[in-house]
């Protein structure tokens, strides 16, 4: 949407944030991001590799099927050690994540080979958490200007860096990250059993799994907002991956709850970026006091989707 196409309210709201041009991640923290989560997530796991990772994992402990509270802290807090953190916070939480990953890798009857360290794939989920956070700024206040996007894109390193990608293979410029995001869109698809997985996400309906009843109810009450706004939240060829369909009813529905954001944005600019300090104070503390972000791990001996199932049940379900 153009500024000349917007009521009179927004366009007073979009040039007053814009007057500030942001010159770090944290400059594009809105709103918006507390409702796009899941769609990133989406765009993430549209790699097949990376797809099949997460839903062959056999890290319970990390898994929002068991803890879907702890998942969330430790993916925010991801976020928040590459955009606030310190070198020693990042360096902390890199060695954990590498050793949480050590355990994701395919085996023989996995469709697609994968490693959780391998550094193509985990580029790949890094580019994504950068677009989480452009996106997320232009949905309110529309496209940045190249030349922002030139200094905010070698400022977006650390998320690759976070998860043991080397610095030199990060896109020097916006240019070389357009170049990189498009010549990996083709190679995008989605397998049922992930897309059943990430439908799982959108509607909430994994908190029936880890939680019982009280999920079960949350799921009922909340899944239907939030697999809206991850509908709206992804860019059209997302969704087609999934067969989701959005319709121009919807889209205006969208459009009104990102102009109550925007407002919320403008009013309180600073709600945001207050919550990833606390994330931050709470993961140098869990260092402190326990020596660990992620804690003790708990690997099975079959993935989580299948946990339960007999051997032969396995079996039928590979094929």
């Amino acid at each position: 949407m153009h500024d000349r196409d917007m009521p009179v309210i927004d366009q007073v709201l979009t040039r007053s944030r814009r007057a500030r041009q942001p010159e770090t991640l944290t400059d594009l923290m809105t709103m918006v991001g507390l409702t796009s989560g899941v769609a990133n997530i989406v765009m993430q796991l549209s790699l097949p590799a990376v797809g099949h990772g997460v839903h062959e994992s056999r890290v319970a402990s990390g898994s929002p099927r068991r803890r879907p509270f702890k998942r969330l802290r430790t993916t925010t807090q991801h976020l928040v050690v590459s955009v606030v953190g310190n070198e020693a916070d990042r360096a902390a939480f890199r060695e954990e994540m590498r050793a949480v990953h050590a355990h994701v890798h395919s085996t023989e009857s996995s469709p697609v080979g994968y490693s959780g360290n391998a550094r193509d794939l985990q580029l790949w989920v890094a580019a994504c958490l950068y677009r989480f956070y452009i996106d997320q700024y232009e949905f309110l206040y529309g496209p940045l200007e190249r030349a922002t996007l030139d200094v905010l894109t070698p400022a977006a390193a650390p998320l690759a860096t976070g998860v043991n990608v080397p610095e030199s293979a990060w896109p020097k410029d916006w240019q070389e990250f357009e170049d990189y995001w498009n010549a990996m869109l083709p190679s995008l698809s989605i397998a049922p059993e992930v897309r059943d997985d990430l439908k799982s996400l959108s509607d909430f309906m994994f908190l029936g799994e880890a939680l019982g009843p009280p999920g079960w109810v949350l799921a009922k009450v909340f899944g239907p907002i939030n697999h809206f706004l991850t509908r709206g939240n992804l860019p059209p060829q997302f969704r087609d991956l999934l067969g989701w369909e959005w319709s121009a009813a919807e889209q205006l529905w969208f459009d009104r709850l990102l102009r109550l954001l925007r407002v919320a944005d403008v009013v309180n600019p600073d709600a945001i970026r207050i919550y990833a300090r606390v994330l931050l104070l709470d993961l140098r503390l869990r260092l402190r006091v326990r020596g660990s972000i992620l804690g003790a791990q708990k690997v099975l001996d079959a993935p989580l989707a299948e946990e339960g199932r007999t051997p032969a049940e396995r079996r039928r379900n590979r094929r």
